[in-house]
């Protein structure tokens, strides 16, 4: 999975430091991959910065005009999914971030240790619970957990997807780029080209369509109908199995 993190700091030294400590931590997470873009102030950040784009912010604190408490405060408004970790030479605003609900906070000059150890913390939101995905908008990214994705169908240039609240959102992503994603996902079939199921939410086979518990249905193509109708039994199968009650 492919995380995002900005680092934003007045001091280039100080990104510098923090970005190949970035490197050196995912490069050895198996699971885990992460790409970095670096900000000088807030007041830049915030011009990029578009909700769900990032995972992990590090954050200094004594900026310019905006300091960082300013701006983690600013983004809790409009985002609750953002892990926040402080940066800061002196542990005297540590009180002053809670409201702001951070991972963590690191006094300079740290320690690769210790910036391991909260950066390992805070994936840990991504590991302990569920993956997600990341789906692109117009203007924004929204980051979906992928138990909740019912369906993904390519419409034109656009991709529909499905989540379990009924709410249908449509991305400028390709089709193909969320079928990549979700590739290793075994609760995700191929039934026909351009859509993507979620056999979680399955109930049957009729008539040559797969049934959705919200009754809505797609068609299975007759070249590799077999296989995909193998497939779908033995996922059901072992569903029922995983539950409680069987």
């Amino acid at each position: 999975m492919e995380l995002s993190a900005a680092i934003i700091d007045d001091l280039a030294d100080d990104r510098k430091l923090i970005a190949d400590h970035i490197n050196r931590f995912f490069s050895e997470t198996e699971r885990f991959s992460c790409r970095v873009t670096e900000f000088a102030s807030a007041e830049s950040f915030l011009k990029a910065y578009r909700k769900g784009e990032f995972d992990i912010i590090y954050l200094d604190i004594c900026m310019g005009e905006m300091n960082g408490i300013q701006l983690a405060e600013r983004l809790r408004m409009g985002d609750d999914r953002i892990n926040i970790i402080f940066m800061s030479t002196t542990r005297e605003f540590v009180f002053k971030t809670f409201a702001s609900a951070p991972k963590g906070y690191l006094c300079k000059p740290y320690s690769y240790e210790d910036f391991a150890e909260v950066t390992n913390r805070t994936i840990k939101v991504y590991t302990e619970k569920e993956r997600f995905i990341k789906i692109t908008l117009p203007h924004n990214v929204l980051t979906v957990p992928i138990t909740e994705i019912v369906s993904v169908m390519s419409n034109n240039h656009n991709t529909e997807i499905k989540l379990l609240t009924g709410q249908v959102i449509r991305s400028n992503m390709l089709f193909k780029d969320l079928e990549d994603a979700l590739s290793g996902e075994e609760r995700f079939l191929l039934p026909i080209r351009g859509v993507l199921i979620n056999m979680d939410y399955a109930v049957k086979i009729s008539n040559n369509n797969i049934i959705m518990q919200d009754g809505s249905s797609s068609p299975i193509r007759q070249r590799g109908s077999k296989e995909i109708t193998s497939r779908f039994t033995k996922y059901l199968v072992e569903r029922m199995r995983r539950r409680p009650d069987i």
